[in-house]
């Protein structure tokens, strides 16, 4: 008896191990790294040397050149193209800026393997010299929120206005760190199928869904080797700051724009922005979207464009 169960699970075992084989060899080719440079990706892009990593940008809208210039900063996982439509409409009545913060997109990975919030800050900063940008609309998804009311509440004389779109930057500020991964985590990211990446899109957008062009464009991203390799070293590096001081020190006048069903950010945070940077006797604007999720740039909520140059066109007294 104690033989026949050896021999079956033996062969259960080489079965299990075969197929293993079969799906690595599979994901190999079918998952196989493509570049993204010398591509369609690159139209429009330029490029800049910040020091530790060249960024890839886009500017529009230079035609507007006396209005105050908009900077767009994108989302963990994504890059400057989720900006797309938004980008269109805002560059009709001002400059538009947005890049890829390093190992994000087309730009390259960070040399001294800096990814914290200070890293990107010090990139945007570049950027705005590199323009001869003295002040600007910051506007921020997710972790480029985050980044940004971090830049506005230190360097309040070069940002005229703020807009949070489902920042980050609440949901962690009493850990440390969200390190922990392992170096090596960028290989297990090679094999999740397109079958998953798609669906994670779908479950960050609630309602209303991206394009199949944007998702595509996402899936072939995380095909990049240097992109997986960036969001482990952004996941790595992330160190929460310390949320609840810094943003009373915000001065701008400011809007927070949230999706009621966001999956990944309750929409409950969006009040908690709303009432720490009024601690300081600075109004919020706050906008909620029924049935929008994480990614509104993406999503197709008009409103929300509508909401978002009223707040760039209205008079605020500074």
């Amino acid at each position: 008896m104690m033989a026949y169960v050896w021999k079956w699970s033996v062969r259960l075992l080489g079965a299990v191990l075969a197929l293993l084989l079969l799906f690595l060899l599979y994901g190999g080719y079918a998952y196989r790294d493509h570049a993204l440079r010398e591509t369609e990706f690159t139209r429009g892009v330029s490029y800049l040397d910040v020091g530790p990593a060249e960024i890839a940008y886009r500017v529009e809208g230079l035609d507007h050149k006396g209005e105050t210039p908009v900077i767009l900063l994108h989302a963990m996982f994504f890059h400057m193209g989720m900006w797309d439509d938004w980008a269109a409409e805002l560059a009709l009545s001002r400059p538009v800026y947005r890049f890829d913060v390093p190992g994000h997109g087309l730009s390259s990975l960070s040399e001294d393997g800096d990814y914290s919030l200070q890293g990107t800050m010090n990139a945007l900063q570049a950027l705005m010299d590199h323009h001869e940008i003295d002040r600007a609309i910051l506007v921020g998804a997710s972790m480029g929120g985050a980044t940004l009311f971090n830049f506005t509440a230190a360097n309040p004389e070069r940002v005229e206005k703020l807009v949070l779109v489902n920042s980050g930057g609440l949901e962690g500020h009493d850990q440390a760190d969200s390190g922990g991964l392992p170096d090596g985590a960028y290989w297990v990211l090679r094999y999740m199928p397109d079958w998953s990446l798609d669906q994670f899109v779908d479950w960050l957008t609630a309602d209303n869904h991206a394009s199949e062009a944007f998702k595509s464009d996402f899936i072939r991203g995380f095909r990049n080797l240097d992109i997986r390799r960036g969001i482990i070293g952004r996941m790595q590096d992330f160190k929460s700051p310390d949320t609840v001081a810094v943003l009373p020190q915000i001065q701008v006048p400011t809007l927070v724009m949230w999706g009621e069903k966001n999956p990944q950010l309750p929409v409950a945070q969006a009040g908690r922005f709303k009432e720490l940077i009024e601690r300081s006797g600075n109004p919020v604007t706050l906008r909620i979207y029924e049935g929008a999720g994480h990614l509104l740039p993406v999503e197709g909520e008009s409103a929300a464009i509508r909401d978002l140059v009223a707040f760039l066109d209205r008079e605020d007294e500074q």
